[in-house]
């Protein structure tokens, strides 16, 4: 048969410790939700992605491709590549074009920080039996290789330009 003593410490300890687990609870979610700790790793990798696409006349089987690439998250980008569509383009790589930061190819040794903008420019020929027409948009998808190891992949649409 329990006391009334007895009974008195048990509640007194049982809110204790609802108290204590509860305390600890909001410490973990507050800490998860202000970057603290993370429970998986996501990367912080992050970038924006623009191009123009310049023609010689209306049309043709070649042109010229400017791209770039802004690192907007707090890791570095250490590659990009580009890639065309092959039924457009006449090589899925966009002809080769290289993302350069300070003049040298975007790399482990020539990352890219927060806020900085690698730069592309080659000439582009059309896949055998097409051309190339202005007004039309086409898709390029830079690659992006973060220094944390994570990729992302964004897509931008390119219109052809006269």
């Amino acid at each position: 048969m329990a006391t009334e003593q007895g009974t008195s410490i048990g509640k007194t300890v049982t809110l204790l410790m609802i108290f204590a687990i509860t305390v600890v609870a909001i410490i973990v979610i507050f800490a998860y939700f202000n970057g603290i700790f993370k429970f998986v790793d996501a990367g912080t990798g992050a970038a924006s992605v623009t191009g123009f696409f310049a023609l010689g006349g209306a049309g043709g089987t070649s042109g010229t491709l400017i791209f770039q690439v802004t690192d907007t998250g707090a890791d570095p980008v250490v590659g990009i590549t580009l890639s065309c569509p092959i039924a457009q383009f006449a090589s899925s790589s966009c002809g080769g074009l290289q993302m350069n930061y300070n003049t040298t190819l975007v790399s482990s040794t020539n990352p890219l920080s927060k806020g900085e903008i690698a730069t592309g420019t080659d000439s582009v020929q059309s896949a055998s039996g097409t051309s190339f027409s202005a007004g039309t948009v086409y898709l390029i998808t830079a690659n992006i290789t973060f220094a944390d190891g994570s990729t992302l992949s964004k897509t931008a649409s390119v219109a052809a330009q006269a």
